[in-house]
């Protein structure tokens, strides 16, 4: 999934615009600020922005740091959320959403959700698997090639995962991280 409707136009910014605004774009746009705006471009790591009231600013809400599940908002979508931080190699506002639209698809596993033992790993395989029988188009990652290569990826990046929900990653892993790894694969990449 690779979308986007923004640059479109003679009066939309370009790179160069953006980044000389820049610095007038992170003084208007603090860590902490609320901000409104429109999906412009949709990846499967997230979506870029189009900030209300700062015509230079470029948005980027990762989906790593949405609710499980989440699929990207489709285009046009009109987003609220918070400034979480700057990018200043790439000129890039980095926002959490609020509302990720209504493509949130249910998870086979919760966020609180602990497997305990190899039997409740083998039922929340079998969960996993019904929830591809059932839902398996939407999956962003369908083959087993980019269900794999989602998983080293997820696998990889599971400490900003864990961090961003409050908890800590399991020392030596468990049955839970071996489950959660498997779901976020699913999407991730």
């Amino acid at each position: 999934m690779t979308e986007y409707t923004w640059p479109n136009g003679v009066d939309d910014p370009t790179s160069e615009d953006i980044r000389r605004a820049w610095p007038a774009t992170m003084t208007a746009l603090p860590v902490g600020a609320r901000v409104t705006g429109r999906v412009i471009g949709r990846q499967r790591f997230g979506v870029f922005v189009k900030i209300d009231g700062a015509p230079y600013a470029l948005g980027l809400a990762e989906i790593g740091g949405s609710p499980p599940g989440t699929v990207p908002p489709r285009l046009g979508f009109m987003i609220s959320g918070g400034v979480v931080d700057h990018a200043e190699h790439n000129c890039q506002v980095k926002l959490r959403l609020d509302d990720w639209g209504d493509e949130r698809e249910p998870l086979p596993l919760t966020i609180g959700e602990r497997l305990a033992d190899r039997e409740a790993l083998s039922g929340f395989l079998r969960r996993l698997r019904q929830d591809f029988e059932a839902s398996g188009d939407q999956w962003e990652n369908r083959t087993l090639d980019r269900f794999l290569e989602a998983l080293e990826a997820w696998v990889g990046d599971a400490p900003g995962w864990y961090a961003n929900h409050g908890q800590e990653l399991p020392a030596g892993g468990d049955w839970t991280f071996i489950a959660r790894a498997l779901s976020a694969a699913r999407f991730y990449e």
